[in-house]
């Protein structure tokens, strides 16, 4: 397929299950939309230098490609799953001239191109603050999406931990951001309405993104109790109206009583994602205490969508 639209993916791995559930479906996403995918891993500065392409532990393209950092194994995982599922096979160009960054055994990328102009990078980076660097390549890239993995569930202190790395960069990035738990395909969105128009504006973005790739997408409004549940109605007609606007088709149209972030996590078990709608210009304050989006990708127990 020709990239047919400008859509760029920015896909983080760190070796884990639930990273490398995210990167499958960002490839499947990717290549359904002739999008441009980068995968990158940010190494941990911890004072070990890359040495000899001899060490052990590197296999396969590591060694090949003149990278000798355990670390380049995720890269190294990363293309054989891609050519597992058949996102990627030995039509694809690998880009003869290899881009370093500062140590030329550390920081490392290289492109794939296919005979119809589809492009895969592959991208290891080294630094302290790994979301620093995450946010870094996502201003200089031009993103759309960024999709990154985290554990499905999560004690207080692991929580705390996720949101000093994935949750930064949940709030800080101007595009999309996918948080990745127990991501399977083939389940469908679930786009949380609030009345706002920026999860009216936030629903359209989905929706297209959505039927790129003929994923479908439910919506549902939550009213805190039974006497605004007539209010919830309308947001849910008004999201339908708008999408059928614009030629898009809504899947299911939800309304529940209850807690918000409750109900919506409860729902949402039977999709691959929950897609929330957020505004941080007001402030970040805003979006760390306490609001709905916030409280839904720290406590989901599936994968979460942050769009803006």
């Amino acid at each position: 397929m020709s990239n047919e639209i400008d859509f760029r993916a920015l896909i983080c791995i760190d070796g884990s299950t639930e990273a490398l559930a995210g990167m499958r479906y960002g490839a499947k996403l990717g290549t359904g939309l002739g999008a441009a995918l980068t995968i990158m891993h940010v190494r941990g500065s911890n004072g070990n230098h890359a040495s000899t392409v001899g060490t052990t532990g590197v296999s396969g393209s590591g060694a090949a490609w003149g990278v000798a950092v355990p670390e380049i194994n995720y890269l190294v995982e990363a293309k054989d799953t891609l050519t597992y599922y058949g996102w990627m096979d030995e039509k694809w160009n690998e880009e003869q001239e290899r881009k370093f960054e500062g140590n030329p055994l550390e920081d490392f990328q290289i492109m794939y191109q296919s005979p119809d102009k589809g492009k895969i990078t592959l991208k290891m980076t080294t630094g302290h603050n790994v979301a620093a660097k995450i946010l870094s390549e996502v201003e200089s890239g031009g993103y759309s999406l960024v999709i990154m993995g985290a554990s499905k569930k999560m004690s207080v202190i692991d929580r705390i931990l996720l949101s000093s790395e994935v949750q930064k960069v949940v709030v800080h990035a101007p595009c999309a951001v996918l948080v990745a738990r127990e991501l399977e395909a083939g389940h469908g969105h679930l786009f949380c309405l609030d009345g706002s128009e920026k999860t009216y504006n936030a629903l359209i973005k989905d929706l297209m993104l959505a039927n790129l790739c003929s994923c479908p997408v439910s919506i549902i409004s939550v009213a805190e109790n039974s006497s605004k549940e007539s209010e919830a109605n309308d947001i849910i007609k008004e999201g339908a109206r708008l999408a059928e606007s614009l030629g898009l088709k809504v899947d299911q149209k939800i309304v529940a009583v209850g807690n918000p972030v409750e109900e919506i996590i409860s729902h949402g078990r039977n999709y691959s994602v929950i897609v929330v709608g957020a505004d941080t210009t007001t402030g970040l304050k805003r979006f760390f205490m306490g609001g709905t989006a916030f409280n839904i990708v720290l406590n989901a127990e599936n994968s979460v969508m942050v769009v803006r």
